[in-house]
């Protein structure tokens, strides 16, 4: 029975979020290094209250020797059992992965690891014989965050503003065609925010609209006009070692996009959706709703 988990941790946080989420153990140790100390703190931070974290944190990520010897001393301090502790190899790098690979030899324990395949997160177990593992099981993901947990995760503190206005408070002409959009996709997405904050530069960088299918989260950029404001934001917000290489980028505009700026947001992994029917009076045609769900539905749930 696992009671404790060993988990790597590593640049992205997500994976290592859903294992534990998953696992559902009461004891966790995060190994870690001083170059992903924030990661670790930021997911200390969100389970904290669900689960006890240990941590243990070794000088040089590429040094599997030392950081097995860490490891093993603090499996000792702790006096946690054998037989009781799953390895979890889903974040770290390769190097941490072979340290914690060996001890878990040694405590002929269950190995886990969480894979994005194919729209979904897969956990993946083997049970080890001797040098051998042989996989038991390999399981689809179900839901187990939230959007809250996703940018906790990765910038703590995030504020929730709601829709563009104007200095009197307003909702603007942005707020308008943010509005519509978040009404358009609202019942189709498990979760949806609007005028998103992310903590640490709240004031620097705000995301029209959050949304999330099962694990997966979108960061939506709509915008009336035509010009390169939209695909600057998500370059940013969507950065991997800000936001996370899982967080998936979309620009809805009001209008055809010129070719130059759609061949741009494409290049970088931007999923464009143009509206080009929208108006404040009728919205957005039936057609191009279809479009809109569409193109979010194939990139967050893979149909």
């Amino acid at each position: 029975m696992t009671r404790h988990l060993v988990t790597l941790v590593g640049e992205q946080p997500l994976p290592t979020l859903l294992a534990i989420r998953h696992l559902d153990v009461r004891e966790v140790l995060f190994v870690g290094t001083r170059e992903w100390h924030n990661v670790s703190q930021h997911l200390q931070d969100l389970m904290g209250r669900e689960r006890h974290i240990h941590l243990t944190e070794v000088r040089d990520a590429y040094d599997p020797p030392a950081i097995y010897q860490a490891l093993r001393k603090k499996l000792r301090k702790l006096g946690w059992a054998p037989e009781t502790i799953t390895y979890d190899l889903s974040g770290g790098n390769k190097m941490m992965a072979f340290a914690a690979y060996q001890s878990a030899i040694e405590d002929r324990s269950a190995v886990v690891d969480v894979e994005f395949v194919r729209h979904q997160h897969r956990l993946r177990r083997y049970r080890l014989e001797g040098n051998h593992a042989i996989r038991e099981e390999d399981v689809a993901l179900p839901p187990l965050i939230t959007i809250a947990d996703y940018l906790n995760a990765h910038a703590p503190g995030f504020e929730v503003d709601g829709f563009s206005r104007d200095h009197r408070g307003r909702i603007d002409a942005g707020g308008e065609f943010e509005s519509t959009v978040y009404r358009v996709l609202e019942i189709h997405v498990d979760e949806i925010m609007s005028g998103v904050r992310p903590g640490a530069v709240a004031h620097q960088i705000e995301i029209d609209l959050v949304i999330r299918c099962g694990n997966n989260v979108g960061l939506v950029e709509a915008k009336t006009g035509v010009n390169k404001a939209g695909i600057d934001q998500l370059d940013t917000a969507g950065n991997p070692i800000y936001l996370g290489r899982y967080a998936n980028k979309f620009l809805v505009t009001g209008r055809y996009l010129p070719r130059t700026h759609k061949a741009l947001a494409m290049a970088q992994g931007i999923h464009v959706v143009e509206l080009p029917g929208y108006s404040v009076h009728h919205g957005i045609p039936d057609q191009e709703q279809r479009r809109l769900v569409q193109t979010v539905h194939s990139v967050l749930v893979g149909r």
